[in-house]
Protein backbone atom coordinates (compact mmCIF):
# COMPACT_ATOMS: atom_id res chain seq x y z
CA UNK A 1 0.00 0.00 0.00
CA UNK A 2 2.41 2.64 0.95
CA UNK A 3 5.76 3.84 -1.27
CA UNK A 4 9.09 2.77 -0.06
CA UNK A 5 9.91 5.45 2.26
CA UNK A 6 13.67 5.97 0.68
CA UNK A 7 11.97 4.97 -2.78
CA UNK A 8 12.81 8.40 -4.53
CA UNK A 9 15.66 7.11 -5.16
CA UNK A 10 15.68 3.91 -5.57
CA UNK A 11 16.33 2.26 -10.07
CA UNK A 12 13.45 2.42 -12.06
CA UNK A 13 13.29 1.50 -15.31
CA UNK A 14 12.44 3.10 -19.05
CA UNK A 15 9.31 6.01 -19.17
CA UNK A 16 6.87 5.32 -21.76
CA UNK A 17 6.88 7.84 -24.77
CA UNK A 18 2.53 8.19 -25.06
CA UNK A 19 0.84 7.09 -22.05
CA UNK A 20 -0.66 9.13 -18.70
CA UNK A 21 1.08 7.73 -15.99
CA UNK A 22 -1.43 5.12 -14.11
CA UNK A 23 -1.95 7.77 -10.76
CA UNK A 24 -3.58 6.48 -7.85
CA UNK A 25 -6.60 7.99 -6.45
CA UNK A 26 -5.50 8.82 -2.97
CA UNK A 27 -2.28 10.97 -4.13
CA UNK A 28 -4.93 14.24 -4.52
CA UNK A 29 -5.52 13.89 -0.98
CA UNK A 30 -2.47 14.71 0.07
CA UNK A 31 -1.80 18.05 1.79
CA UNK A 32 0.43 20.98 1.07
CA UNK A 33 2.86 20.31 4.19
CA UNK A 34 6.37 20.66 5.15
CA UNK A 35 8.67 18.24 5.41
CA UNK A 36 9.75 16.12 8.12
CA UNK A 37 13.35 15.12 7.47
CA UNK A 38 16.03 16.36 9.66
CA UNK A 39 18.01 17.08 6.28
CA UNK A 40 17.50 19.93 4.37
CA UNK A 41 17.28 19.51 0.72
CA UNK A 42 19.42 22.23 -1.07
CA UNK A 43 19.43 23.43 -4.58
CA UNK A 44 22.80 24.36 -6.02
CA UNK A 45 23.42 28.22 -5.77
CA UNK A 46 23.26 28.21 -9.76
CA UNK A 47 19.19 27.83 -9.25
CA UNK A 48 18.39 28.36 -5.64
CA UNK A 49 17.07 32.06 -6.72
CA UNK A 50 15.19 30.92 -9.82
CA UNK A 51 12.18 33.21 -10.62
CA UNK A 52 9.02 32.35 -12.45
CA UNK A 53 9.59 32.69 -16.41
CA UNK A 54 7.18 35.01 -17.58
CA UNK A 55 8.77 34.49 -20.63
CA UNK A 56 7.71 31.02 -21.42
CA UNK A 57 4.95 29.55 -23.24
CA UNK A 58 1.47 30.31 -21.66
CA UNK A 59 1.02 27.41 -21.44
CA UNK A 60 3.51 26.29 -19.58
CA UNK A 61 4.50 28.96 -17.70
CA UNK A 62 2.13 27.77 -14.69
CA UNK A 63 5.39 24.86 -14.02
CA UNK A 64 8.50 27.61 -13.90
CA UNK A 65 10.53 28.48 -10.61
CA UNK A 66 11.12 27.14 -7.35
CA UNK A 67 8.81 24.76 -5.86
CA UNK A 68 9.48 23.26 -1.97
CA UNK A 69 7.32 20.35 -0.41
CA UNK A 70 7.90 16.62 0.55
CA UNK A 71 7.39 13.08 -0.41
CA UNK A 72 7.90 9.62 1.04
CA UNK A 73 6.25 8.06 3.80
CA UNK A 74 5.21 9.97 6.99
CA UNK A 75 6.62 13.14 4.71
CA UNK A 76 10.27 11.83 5.46
CA UNK A 77 12.27 13.08 2.14
CA UNK A 78 12.87 16.81 1.66
CA UNK A 79 12.02 17.92 -1.85
CA UNK A 80 13.14 20.85 -3.96
CA UNK A 81 12.90 21.45 -7.41
CA UNK A 82 13.94 23.71 -10.25
CA UNK A 83 11.71 24.23 -13.50
CA UNK A 84 13.33 26.17 -16.18
CA UNK A 85 14.48 26.90 -19.82
CA UNK A 86 10.49 25.46 -20.88
CA UNK A 87 9.34 25.24 -23.97
CA UNK A 88 5.84 24.22 -25.35
CA UNK A 89 7.23 20.62 -25.31
CA UNK A 90 10.17 20.31 -22.12
CA UNK A 91 12.09 21.45 -19.61
CA UNK A 92 15.32 21.68 -17.40
CA UNK A 93 14.88 20.13 -14.19
CA UNK A 94 17.03 20.37 -11.26
CA UNK A 95 16.05 17.51 -8.70
CA UNK A 96 17.09 17.38 -5.02
CA UNK A 97 15.85 15.08 -2.73
CA UNK A 98 16.89 14.80 1.27
CA UNK A 99 16.71 11.94 3.45
CA UNK A 100 18.78 10.81 6.93
CA UNK A 101 19.81 7.97 4.63
CA UNK A 102 21.09 9.93 1.75
CA UNK A 103 20.96 13.16 -0.69
CA UNK A 104 20.32 13.06 -4.37
CA UNK A 105 20.83 15.64 -6.80
CA UNK A 106 20.00 15.59 -10.19
CA UNK A 107 19.29 17.58 -13.34
CA UNK A 108 17.49 16.38 -16.36
CA UNK A 109 15.74 17.52 -19.51
CA UNK A 110 12.10 16.54 -19.28
CA UNK A 111 9.06 16.74 -21.13
CA UNK A 112 5.63 17.22 -21.19
CA UNK A 113 3.05 14.34 -22.05
CA UNK A 114 -0.66 14.40 -21.14
CA UNK A 115 -0.74 17.24 -18.67
CA UNK A 116 2.32 16.02 -17.06
CA UNK A 117 5.56 16.49 -16.77
CA UNK A 118 8.00 13.83 -17.01
CA UNK A 119 11.86 13.26 -16.08
CA UNK A 120 14.15 10.30 -16.40
CA UNK A 121 16.55 11.25 -13.57
CA UNK A 122 19.70 10.09 -14.30
CA UNK A 123 20.03 7.48 -11.24
CA UNK A 124 16.98 5.97 -13.52
CA UNK A 125 14.32 6.72 -11.97
CA UNK A 126 11.04 8.47 -13.44
CA UNK A 127 9.78 11.61 -11.74
CA UNK A 128 6.51 12.77 -12.40
CA UNK A 129 4.70 16.27 -11.90
CA UNK A 130 1.42 16.99 -11.93
CA UNK A 131 -0.11 20.55 -11.56
CA UNK A 132 -3.64 20.67 -9.40
CA UNK A 133 -6.04 23.29 -9.57
CA UNK A 134 -4.83 25.59 -6.90
CA UNK A 135 -1.34 25.87 -7.99
CA UNK A 136 0.20 23.22 -6.74
CA UNK A 137 1.71 20.40 -7.51
CA UNK A 138 1.64 16.46 -7.24
CA UNK A 139 4.99 14.48 -7.04
CA UNK A 140 5.06 10.55 -8.17
CA UNK A 141 8.61 8.32 -8.50
CA UNK A 142 8.01 5.41 -10.28
CA UNK A 143 9.37 2.32 -11.77
CA UNK A 144 8.09 0.17 -14.67
CA UNK A 145 4.71 2.43 -15.03
CA UNK A 146 2.92 0.83 -12.15
CA UNK A 147 4.68 0.60 -9.42
CA UNK A 148 4.89 3.74 -7.63
CA UNK A 149 8.15 3.95 -4.85
CA UNK A 150 7.74 7.28 -3.15
CA UNK A 151 4.98 10.16 -3.99
CA UNK A 152 4.53 14.17 -1.89
CA UNK A 153 3.05 17.79 -2.67
CA UNK A 154 5.07 20.56 -3.97
CA UNK A 155 4.33 24.13 -3.66
CA UNK A 156 5.59 27.51 -4.39
CA UNK A 157 3.30 28.94 -1.60
CA UNK A 158 4.11 29.29 1.87
CA UNK A 159 3.95 26.11 4.13
CA UNK A 160 0.83 25.34 5.47
CA UNK A 161 1.83 25.11 8.92
CA UNK A 162 4.98 26.61 11.23
CA UNK A 163 6.88 23.60 12.24
CA UNK A 164 9.40 23.19 15.03
CA UNK A 165 11.27 21.04 16.79
CA UNK A 166 12.00 20.75 21.04
CA UNK A 167 13.72 18.57 23.48
CA UNK A 168 12.05 17.48 26.36
CA UNK A 169 13.53 16.38 29.67
CA UNK A 170 12.16 13.53 31.41
CA UNK A 171 12.96 12.00 34.76
CA UNK A 172 14.56 9.25 33.00
CA UNK A 173 18.27 7.86 32.61
CA UNK A 174 19.74 5.02 30.86
CA UNK A 175 23.30 4.11 31.63
CA UNK A 176 23.65 7.58 34.18
CA UNK A 177 22.92 9.47 31.03
CA UNK A 178 19.58 11.95 30.96
CA UNK A 179 16.97 10.91 28.35
CA UNK A 180 15.26 13.98 26.29
CA UNK A 181 12.33 12.99 24.16
CA UNK A 182 11.98 14.97 20.62
CA UNK A 183 8.80 16.72 20.45
CA UNK A 184 7.48 17.66 16.64
CA UNK A 185 4.92 20.95 16.59
CA UNK A 186 2.83 22.02 13.89
CA UNK A 187 0.80 24.88 14.49
CA UNK A 188 -0.75 28.28 13.20
CA UNK A 189 0.93 31.11 12.98
CA UNK A 190 1.38 33.29 15.97
CA UNK A 191 2.18 32.73 20.34
CA UNK A 192 -1.41 30.95 20.79
CA UNK A 193 -2.71 29.55 23.20
CA UNK A 194 -4.37 26.93 21.05
CA UNK A 195 -6.29 24.12 21.35
CA UNK A 196 -4.30 21.78 20.63
CA UNK A 197 -4.44 17.96 19.57
CA UNK A 198 -1.43 15.37 21.38
CA UNK A 199 -0.96 12.98 18.42
CA UNK A 200 0.67 9.59 19.20
CA UNK A 201 2.93 7.48 16.49
CA UNK A 202 2.40 3.87 16.55
CA UNK A 203 5.07 1.03 15.83
CA UNK A 204 7.46 0.31 13.15
CA UNK A 205 5.33 -3.28 11.50
CA UNK A 206 6.43 -5.93 13.22
CA UNK A 207 9.64 -4.62 14.84
CA UNK A 208 12.21 -6.21 13.11
CA UNK A 209 13.36 -3.34 11.49
CA UNK A 210 15.70 -1.41 14.16
CA UNK A 211 16.77 1.30 11.09
CA UNK A 212 13.18 2.62 11.45
CA UNK A 213 13.11 3.08 15.16
CA UNK A 214 15.13 6.02 14.26
CA UNK A 215 12.20 7.65 11.94
CA UNK A 216 10.39 10.29 13.74
CA UNK A 217 6.41 10.00 12.93
CA UNK A 218 4.73 13.01 12.25
CA UNK A 219 1.12 13.57 9.77
CA UNK A 220 1.19 16.19 7.57
CA UNK A 221 -2.68 14.66 6.76
CA UNK A 222 -3.75 15.21 10.07
CA UNK A 223 -1.66 18.62 10.99
CA UNK A 224 -3.03 20.24 7.91
CA UNK A 225 -6.50 19.27 8.64
CA UNK A 226 -6.47 20.80 11.95
CA UNK A 227 -4.11 23.72 11.83
CA UNK A 228 -6.54 25.04 9.13
CA UNK A 229 -8.82 25.14 12.00
CA UNK A 230 -6.78 27.19 14.25
CA UNK A 231 -5.61 23.93 16.49
CA UNK A 232 -1.97 23.13 17.14
CA UNK A 233 -1.33 19.79 16.50
CA UNK A 234 2.15 18.52 18.89
CA UNK A 235 3.79 14.39 18.07
CA UNK A 236 6.04 13.61 20.80
CA UNK A 237 8.04 10.76 20.05
CA UNK A 238 8.54 8.47 22.66
CA UNK A 239 11.68 6.71 24.18
CA UNK A 240 13.96 5.09 21.62
CA UNK A 241 11.77 6.40 18.57
CA UNK A 242 12.26 8.80 16.21
CA UNK A 243 15.31 10.96 17.59
CA UNK A 244 14.71 10.64 21.63
CA UNK A 245 17.21 9.44 23.47
CA UNK A 246 17.00 5.86 25.20
CA UNK A 247 15.54 2.48 24.69
CA UNK A 248 12.62 1.40 22.40
CA UNK A 249 11.25 -0.92 24.70
CA UNK A 250 7.25 -1.35 23.71
CA UNK A 251 6.94 -5.55 24.12
CA UNK A 252 9.70 -7.44 22.36
CA UNK A 253 10.65 -10.98 22.35
CA UNK A 254 13.29 -11.71 24.85
CA UNK A 255 15.75 -11.18 22.04
CA UNK A 256 14.59 -8.49 20.79
CA UNK A 257 13.78 -9.90 17.21
CA UNK A 258 10.28 -8.22 16.67
CA UNK A 259 7.28 -7.43 18.50
CA UNK A 260 6.06 -10.01 21.39
CA UNK A 261 2.58 -11.52 20.66
CA UNK A 262 2.68 -12.40 24.42
CA UNK A 263 0.09 -10.84 26.93
CA UNK A 264 3.09 -11.18 29.35
CA UNK A 265 5.82 -9.24 27.43
CA UNK A 266 3.72 -6.69 25.47
CA UNK A 267 1.59 -5.63 27.76
CA UNK A 268 4.77 -4.30 30.02
CA UNK A 269 5.68 -2.34 26.90
CA UNK A 270 2.35 -0.07 26.85
CA UNK A 271 2.56 0.74 30.58
CA UNK A 272 6.44 1.95 29.17
CA UNK A 273 4.76 3.75 26.64
CA UNK A 274 2.15 5.36 29.01
CA UNK A 275 5.05 6.52 30.81
CA UNK A 276 6.57 8.61 27.87
CA UNK A 277 3.16 9.78 27.37
CA UNK A 278 2.74 11.02 30.91
CA UNK A 279 5.66 12.62 31.27
CA UNK A 280 5.18 14.62 27.52
CA UNK A 281 1.65 15.89 28.30
CA UNK A 282 2.90 16.89 32.07
CA UNK A 283 4.87 19.39 29.68
CA UNK A 284 1.99 19.91 27.58
CA UNK A 285 -0.45 21.25 29.61
CA UNK A 286 1.78 23.59 30.92
CA UNK A 287 2.87 25.07 27.94
CA UNK A 288 2.20 29.09 27.08
CA UNK A 289 1.00 28.39 23.73
CA UNK A 290 -1.68 25.56 24.70
CA UNK A 291 -4.56 26.08 25.90
CA UNK A 292 -5.26 23.38 28.60
CA UNK A 293 -8.73 23.58 28.74
CA UNK A 294 -8.93 22.25 24.95
CA UNK A 295 -6.80 19.72 24.88
CA UNK A 296 -7.66 16.08 22.80
CA UNK A 297 -5.67 13.47 22.64
CA UNK A 298 -5.46 11.02 19.64
CA UNK A 299 -3.13 8.53 17.96
CA UNK A 300 -2.24 5.90 14.75
CA UNK A 301 -2.26 2.16 15.38
CA UNK A 302 -0.76 1.91 18.82
CA UNK A 303 -0.79 5.89 19.13
CA UNK A 304 -4.17 5.43 18.81
CA UNK A 305 -4.76 2.81 21.97
CA UNK A 306 -2.41 4.58 23.38
CA UNK A 307 -4.55 8.11 23.49
CA UNK A 308 -7.94 6.61 24.69
CA UNK A 309 -6.01 4.65 27.75
CA UNK A 310 -4.32 7.60 28.96
CA UNK A 311 -7.92 9.47 28.54
CA UNK A 312 -9.10 6.52 30.85
CA UNK A 313 -6.16 7.28 33.20
CA UNK A 314 -5.92 11.04 33.11
CA UNK A 315 -9.68 11.94 32.83
CA UNK A 316 -8.94 15.43 34.27
CA UNK A 317 -6.74 16.32 31.57
CA UNK A 318 -8.13 16.26 27.99
CA UNK A 319 -11.27 16.90 26.71
CA UNK A 320 -11.50 14.30 23.98
CA UNK A 321 -9.79 11.16 22.07
CA UNK A 322 -9.85 9.72 18.32
CA UNK A 323 -8.51 6.94 17.78
CA UNK A 324 -7.16 6.18 14.11
CA UNK A 325 -6.77 2.48 13.36
CA UNK A 326 -6.03 1.79 17.29
CA UNK A 327 -4.75 -1.44 18.54
CA UNK A 328 -1.73 -2.41 20.58
CA UNK A 329 -0.74 -5.85 19.35
CA UNK A 330 -2.09 -7.27 15.55
CA UNK A 331 -5.23 -9.27 15.64
CA UNK A 332 -3.14 -12.39 13.88
CA UNK A 333 -1.41 -12.87 17.43
CA UNK A 334 -3.23 -15.34 19.90
CA UNK A 335 -3.26 -12.88 22.86
CA UNK A 336 -4.43 -10.17 20.91
CA UNK A 337 -8.03 -10.02 22.56
CA UNK A 338 -6.55 -10.12 25.83
CA UNK A 339 -3.85 -7.52 25.37
CA UNK A 340 -5.91 -5.23 23.04
CA UNK A 341 -9.55 -5.77 25.49
CA UNK A 342 -7.20 -5.22 28.73
CA UNK A 343 -5.90 -1.54 27.53
CA UNK A 344 -9.09 -0.82 26.27
CA UNK A 345 -11.05 -1.55 29.41
CA UNK A 346 -8.90 0.61 30.80
CA UNK A 347 -10.03 3.54 28.18
CA UNK A 348 -13.89 3.14 28.82
CA UNK A 349 -13.18 5.72 32.81
CA UNK A 350 -12.89 8.22 30.53
CA UNK A 351 -16.56 10.13 31.39
CA UNK A 352 -16.41 11.94 27.68
CA UNK A 353 -17.52 10.21 24.51
CA UNK A 354 -14.59 9.02 21.98
CA UNK A 355 -14.37 8.59 18.01
CA UNK A 356 -12.84 5.43 16.64
CA UNK A 357 -12.08 5.75 13.16
CA UNK A 358 -10.97 2.28 11.59
CA UNK A 359 -10.47 1.04 7.99
CA UNK A 360 -11.74 -1.63 5.71
CA UNK A 361 -9.34 -4.38 4.69
CA UNK A 362 -6.63 -3.02 8.03
CA UNK A 363 -3.92 -6.18 7.74
CA UNK A 364 -3.36 -5.54 11.53
CA UNK A 365 -6.99 -4.83 13.09
CA UNK A 366 -9.73 -6.29 11.01
CA UNK A 367 -13.13 -4.35 11.63
CA UNK A 368 -14.50 -7.35 13.20
CA UNK A 369 -11.61 -7.64 15.42
CA UNK A 370 -12.02 -3.83 16.48
CA UNK A 371 -15.87 -3.92 16.73
CA UNK A 372 -15.08 -6.58 19.35
CA UNK A 373 -12.31 -4.56 21.06
CA UNK A 374 -14.99 -1.63 21.24
CA UNK A 375 -17.57 -3.74 22.09
CA UNK A 376 -15.57 -4.57 25.44
CA UNK A 377 -14.64 -1.03 25.78
CA UNK A 378 -18.35 -0.14 25.74
CA UNK A 379 -18.95 -3.15 28.40
CA UNK A 380 -17.03 -1.72 30.78
CA UNK A 381 -18.90 1.84 30.63
CA UNK A 382 -17.17 3.61 27.95
CA UNK A 383 -18.85 6.10 25.21
CA UNK A 384 -17.95 6.28 21.61
CA UNK A 385 -18.89 6.04 17.99
CA UNK A 386 -17.18 3.40 15.80
CA UNK A 387 -16.66 4.69 12.21
CA UNK A 388 -15.94 2.44 9.56
CA UNK A 389 -13.98 4.12 6.93
CA UNK A 390 -13.18 2.50 3.22
CA UNK A 391 -9.73 3.20 1.53
CA UNK A 392 -9.51 4.63 -1.52
CA UNK A 393 -8.24 1.67 -4.18
CA UNK A 394 -4.65 1.45 -4.08
CA UNK A 395 -4.44 1.69 -0.21
CA UNK A 396 -5.27 -0.80 2.62
CA UNK A 397 -7.34 0.34 5.96
CA UNK A 398 -4.49 1.12 8.43
CA UNK A 399 -3.74 4.06 5.78
CA UNK A 400 -7.12 5.66 6.30
CA UNK A 401 -5.65 8.30 8.36
CA UNK A 402 -4.04 9.37 5.46
CA UNK A 403 -7.05 10.62 3.42
CA UNK A 404 -8.81 13.21 5.39
CA UNK A 405 -12.04 13.27 3.06
CA UNK A 406 -12.71 10.10 4.58
CA UNK A 407 -13.02 11.29 8.39
CA UNK A 408 -13.06 14.91 8.05
CA UNK A 409 -16.72 15.33 8.53
CA UNK A 410 -16.70 12.55 11.40
CA UNK A 411 -13.92 15.07 13.12
CA UNK A 412 -15.12 18.05 12.93
CA UNK A 413 -18.27 16.87 13.86
CA UNK A 414 -16.53 15.82 17.05
CA UNK A 415 -14.79 18.41 17.73
CA UNK A 416 -17.71 20.87 17.80
CA UNK A 417 -19.94 18.76 20.80
CA UNK A 418 -16.87 19.09 22.83
CA UNK A 419 -17.13 20.66 26.32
Amino acid sequence: MKPSLFGAFLLGVCMAASAQTPWPSYIGDLPRAVSESSVAAELPPQVAALKEDTTAPAEVAQWSGIWRGWACRTAGCDIKLSIRDLTATGATVTYVGASPLQTVVDEAPGRFENDELQVMLKTGAKLVLRLRKDGDMELGIWRPETQLLSMGVLSRRPPAYVRRVEWLDTPFTENGKPVKLEMVIHRPEGDGPFPTLVMNHGSTGMGNRPEWFKLTWASPEVSAFFVARGWQVIYPQRRGRGRSDGLYDEGFEADRSRYSCKAALSLPGAEHALADLQVAMAHIRQRSDVDAKRIVIGGVSRGGILATTYAGLHPQEVVGAINFVGGWIGAGCPDAAKINGELFKRAAAFPQPTLWLYGEDDPYYPIAHSKANFKVFQSAGGKGTFDVLLPPKGMDGHGTYTVQRLWGTAVDSYLGALR
